[in-house]
Formats: structure tokens, sequence, C-alpha cells
């Protein structure tokens, strides 16, 4: 028996005399072979995660030479940071041995943060309409995908957290132990934890250090070598868990974990210590009153799933798409984002808001062709062609596509000036290298055809941003 210290115990004699999680996340690896994913009954819990957060960003140096000798991104300024996030959700899965067999269901009571970098104070708060989150595969892993309306980049970190509590009875083992034994996690599983795109060296441990009747004590450690965001991270894990024997599962985690991330294309690096608290208990079923297979049914395709809602507060326009863009700049006249590939920027978008025509006033193809034009006389372009259409949002678009060469490099240009009825107009050029057009495919597209230009406030007091708010999207997780 557990009660009894140094009495050896396996969770076969849990399976048999309780409910053991992993032997029964086990059975359903194997019925996965053999049975259909909807014939499984999904594993239903309360889930409550708790982070603090404190260290310092890593900006990148921007006129300096970007890489030291040893390879890695200058440093050019290090901020302070601060943040504290809540997130407490129910949630119903099915763990497959793969990402296509794996899927989760989320409805969430609570979820917010507050991050501080240098004096600068940004909350985030999952809106409403983003509360229901199905988990699901798409080409970059399981992503969360919110299923009425697309989530804001700060969303999906903050509705990720820091560990991911699918995967908290893999800590488990399927080994006969006694206490002050030990046993490694597979790194594929510690990986999915823990938010990493790889483990490449190092491991996570878990030791048996106590149990009675009702639980089991478990101390975790490691220091690990890893890949997070495609781009270098090292881990130092301290921590504890608690196994609930009556239920057989994870129903207490603490982890303080200390990470020094490098600086990637798409973001800061940061060093920084995490304090990590989850509670967790099962459940009958989901607050919501659906179950995982009524929301599937509504779940988005993997394509759909990885696009995110981009919104200019000051700039007053929106749009969605793929969630590798990231915003650098936006300060309402001008925007900046970037599409990173595999820690690589593939391309450039600059956005413009330009001065409003009057109502009903148009420019003309012929005359945004000359301008184009004389630009590239300037600088030894070429125009390769010159298109008009509407969009999906019934804006008048003029694009004209543009090549050349930048210090022997091969570059394309995609210019489009996005108009509306009542005098709103946006310019955006896309910048790619040549060899990049096949990886940058139709992101230009994408965009264009979901923008939306909404109407500017009648006046830029506090209701007027408020009113415009509440008739678009809640503004308050931008990127």
């Amino acid at each position: 028996m557990l009660a009894k210290p140094l009495c050896r115990f396996s969770r076969r004699v849990w399976f048999r005399n309780t409910l053991c999680a992993a032997a029964f996340l086990g059975s359903y690896r194997l019925a996965f072979a053999d049975e259909k994913l909807n014939s499984l009954t999904p594993l239903s819990f309360r889930v409550r995660s708790m982070i603090e957060l404190n260290g310092e960003v890593h900006l990148k140096a921007q006129n300096a030479p970007t890489t030291r000798i040893d390879g890695k991104p200058s440093i050019a300024r290090k901020a302070p940071v601060q943040s504290k996030s809540t997130i407490d959700y129910d949630q119903q899965y099915l763990l497959g041995n793969d990402d296509q067999s794996t899927r989760a269901y989320l409805f969430f009571h609570e979820a917010h943060s507050e991050i501080t970098v240098d004096r600068h104070t940004t909350q985030t708060v999952l809106r409403d309409g983003c509360k229901q989150i199905v988990k699901l595969a798409t080409g970059r892993g399981i992503c969360p995908a919110a299923l009425n309306q697309p989530l804001f980049a700060a969303e999906r970190d903050l509705v990720n957290g820091a560990v991911d509590s699918m995967y908290l009875d893999q800590l488990l083992t399927d080994k006969e132990v006694a206490i002050a034994d030990k046993w490694t996690i597979d790194r594929v599983s510690a990986a999915r934890l823990l938010h990493l795109d790889a483990i490449l060296d190092g491991d996570l441990t878990v030791c048996l250090v106590d149990s009675d009747d009702d639980k089991a004590h478990l101390e975790i450690a490691g220091k690990i070598q890893a890949t997070a965001r495609d781009v270098s991270t090292e881990l130092d894990i301290k921590g504890k868990a608690l196994m609930d024997r009556k239920g057989g599962f994870v129903s207490w985690l603490a982890l303080q974990i200390d990470e020094t991330r490098e600086i990637g294309e798409a973001e800061p690096g940061f060093q920084v210590t995490a304090q990590i608290k989850v509670l967790r208990a099962p459940i009958e079923s989901m607050t919501s009153g659906r179950s995982l297979a009524e929301a599937w049914s509504q779940a988005p395709n993997p394509s759909a799933a990885e696009m995110l809602q981009f919104q200019s507060d000051l700039g007053f326009y929106r749009f969605l798409a793929d969630c590798r863009w990231s915003t650098y700049r936006d300060n309402g006249e001008e925007a900046t984002l970037r599409y990173i590939v595999n820690n690589r920027r593939v391309a450039q978008c600059n956005i413009t808001n330009l001065v409003d025509f009057e109502p009903g006033q148009q420019l003309t193809l012929e005359a945004y062709q000359a301008d184009l034009e004389r630009l590239a006389s300037r600088t030894g372009r070429d125009v390769l062609e010159a298109t008009e259409q509407l969009t999906a949002s019934k804006h008048r678009l003029l694009r004209v596509t543009m090549s050349g060469s930048v210090e022997g490099v091969p570059l394309r240009w995609i210019h489009y000036h996005v108009s509306n009825d009542n005098g709103r107009r946006l310019a955006l050029v896309f910048t790619t290298d040549e060899s990049s057009l096949e990886i940058f495919a139709q992101q230009d597209s994408q965009i264009i055809d979901s923008l939306e230009l909404l109407d500017w406030p009648t006046k830029l007091d506090a209701k007027s941003f408020e009113s415009v708010e509440s008739a678009a999207l809640p503004s308050n997780t931008k990127k």
C-alpha cells in the first residue's frame, strides 16, 4: 500500500484498485489504432493557472552588427519586465499518440494578464466572444482557435498558458516505483507540456518523495536546452506536484522556471523567472453545456486556425493574417509588419494612412500607376502589372507589382491602394526577395481580402474611441 513509505507500488495496482490516469491514457493510445476518436470518452477537468514572471527582455541591436562572434544576436538594450496572468477554464480533451488524433475544447471563466516592460503596462482580457476555444492540429503543432471569431495574438498567448494542462498526467509513470525513485519524462511529452518546439538536450525528471492513501507527492526537476518559436532557449525547472490517487490524475502543480531565450526575428529575447501554479479537478460536464464532440463540429479548419486578428487602434483598420506575421510598429499613421518563417524574415508590409478624399472621390488606376512609374524610374525598378478590383469588404483596390534589386538582391514590391466610398484611404507595400516568392505565396491577398477600413471617430475623445471599439472589436488585446 502507498501508505507504507518503503512499500513498492505499481501503476497496475493503481488501475486495479482505483483509476490510473496514465494507464487510462495509455489505453487511449492503444484504442486510437483501431477505434474512431468519437467512440472514446474524453477527460474533463476544471483548471486554474496563475503565473507570476520577473526578469528582463533583450532587444535586438538595430544599427549595429546583428550578430556576435558566437553567432548569437547582439543585444542593444535590456528592459525590466514583470507579468501576472490568471486563466480559469473547463477543459474536455482526448489525447492521441500524435497531434492529428489530439483535440480539446475549453470554456473560459476567467482569462486576463498584465505585463509591464520598462514601465509601460499592457493589459489583456479575453473577449466574451472568444471564451469557447478548441485546440487542434495545424502545420505548426497544436494551436488554439476560438469558435466564434479569430483571436488576437495576445489572446492566443494568454489562453495557451505557461503549461498545457492536457499533458499534466504525462508526468506520471508506468514503471514500478518506490519512495525516492525517479523517472524521466519522454522529451516529446515534456516539450508539449512546456510549449516547446523540441528538446535538444537535457531531460525533465520526476521523483516520488512521499505518499499516503489519498495523494502521491512528486518533485520535478530538469535543465533543458530546447527551441521555442524557432529560437534557442534554456530552462532550469524545479517544482512539485500532487497526484490524486483515488482519481489517478495530477491535481496540483507548482513550478519555478528560470528561462533564457535568444533574440528571434519575431520576438525579443529574455531572461526571466516564472512562478507557475496549476490547480486541477475533474468535472462531470462543461459549464457551457456543450461537449467536445459538439464543439468540434464547429471547429475551424487547420488553415483558418492559424489566422489571427490584427487591428490598429490608432489607424482604424483591421484584417486577418497568418499567425507568423508580427507587428513591429504602429503609430496610427504608419505601421510595419514582418512575416517570419523559421526565424527568417520572408517579407515586410508597410501600411500608411493616407489623407482622406472627399466622399465619393476615388484615385484612378492610371494616376496611381503613373505615380509608381515615376518612383520606378528613379530607383531602377520595373513595373510588371497594374490591376484594380473590389475586395471582399467592398473596398476599391488598386494593385501595382514592381521588381528590381537592392545591393544586388532581386526584390519584389507589391503596392496596394485601398479606399472606400467615404474617402478613407490606405496604402500597403509588401516587400519580399524573389527567392522567397514561393514561401510568401498569397500572404498579401489574405490581408487585403480581409482588410476593413473603420470609420474615424467624430472627435478624438475617450467616448469616441469606446464607441468605435464597441462597434468593431474590443481593443485591449491587440498586437
